[in-house]
């Protein structure tokens, strides 16, 4: 023992066993340590996990599926497409109708009630008859999904809208209420799935472009149309479309040699008297619709902008005699808040036909 050590014992005791656990501590600091290591990883294989499980959740389900919880993107301009959508329609070059498709159509040989007679004319091959398309009106318009993936439309001009619909255009039926759309760069999906159809072969064989920009879900009233007919190598819109600004449903053809109907006799300027007042309400909208204007004009239509909608609306409706010259024509939805409307119908003393009354 050296004289430091002998004067430190004296001063403050045995020190050797301090001096052995101070060495053992700083052995052990030196040392790695097991326990913690293992703790370590632990940690990053459990903080992992959750990150592996997001990760095969984002690869397994199509990106249409939780596009919604990107958050903010780039929005879609729909500026140019309308403009060169518009361009199209008004040279004539948005559509290429094939009217041979409707030969496989039945040919009604009476049309009445919700069913009705489109203005536009065309022939047949092998046939001399002059036919015009048949359309119906639904009866539940706007309580019910009225219609189906497939059908074949018409629409009320819309240019209002995120992109603008045409008259004279046919268009398909591809989403209905409460469907999923997602378009993104021309690309369509429903409910999460591709759409695959007749029409969508048909539009890649004709490399048609599909425009507009969309990830929604189509509430009570909205359908997706696509025009059936595009031409060859044009850009089409997919257009959500409110039910009021459908006419109809093409159901068949008619004929202006053998079919019955008040449209074709409108049409073919063989009107007679003994029509009953809610059919000549009917002549007056459509009159309007068409713009054809062969019935006297009335200031009562020429205050509403819903002249569309009230030919739609036919079910909505009943003709309620007041006397003998003279029928209220009444509309009931049949919902509180909704306001019913009431026109009146007169017989003309001179031609003994109905006329709307101011």
């Amino acid at each position: 023992m050296n004289d430091f050590k002998r004067k430190l014992d004296q001063m403050m005791g045995d020190t050797t066993e301090q001096e052995r656990r101070i060495k053992q501590r700083v052995h052990d600091d030196l040392q790695p340590s097991r326990k913690r290591q293992f703790s370590w990883q632990a940690l990053l294989v459990t903080a992992a996990l959750p990150v592996v499980a997001l990760l095969l959740v984002f690869n397994l389900m199509p990106d249409n599926q939780i596009s919604s919880d990107q958050g903010p993107g780039t929005p879609y301009d729909p500026l140019d497409d309308m403009a060169l959508i518009s361009a199209l329609q008004k040279k004539d070059q948005l559509s290429s109708i094939d009217y041979e498709e409707f030969s496989s159509l039945p040919e009604a040989k009476e049309v009445d009630g919700l069913l009705y007679v489109d203005d536009e004319s065309f022939s047949l091959q092998f046939s001399t008859d002059t036919y015009h398309p048949v359309l119906e009106r639904k009866a539940d318009l706007y309580d019910a999904t009225v219609y189906e993936p497939g059908d074949i439309v018409k629409t009320f001009t819309n240019t209002n809208s995120h992109l603008p619909t045409y008259t004279g255009v046919y268009y398909e039926v591809v989403a209905v209420p409460g469907d999923r759309v997602v378009l993104q760069d021309g690309k369509l999906n429903i409910n999460g799935n591709k759409l695959s159809s007749e029409l969508m072969d048909r539009y890649t064989e004709q490399n048609v472009k599909i425009a507009g920009g969309y990830d929604q879900l189509l509430n009570a009233r909205e359908y997706l149309l696509l025009n059936h007919f595009p031409a060859k190598g044009t850009v089409q819109g997919a257009t959500v479309t409110p039910v009021h600004k459908i006419y109809g449903k093409l159901i068949g053809v008619a004929t202006e040699e053998r079919t019955e109907s008040i449209y074709i006799d409108y049409l073919t300027d063989q009107m007679k008297s003994d029509y009953t007042a809610e059919e000549y309400f009917d002549l007056y909208l459509y009159d309007q619709l068409t713009g054809l204007n062969k019935l006297p004009e009335s200031s009562v239509f020429a205050e509403t902008s819903r002249i569309g909608e009230l030919f739609l609306e036919a079910a909505y409706r009943r003709a309620i005699p007041i006397n003998e010259d003279r029928v209220e024509i009444r509309y009931q939805y049949g919902r509180e808040g909704v306001v019913e409307q009431a026109f009146s119908m007169g017989r003309d003393a001179n031609s003994g036909q109905w006329i709307v009354k101011n």
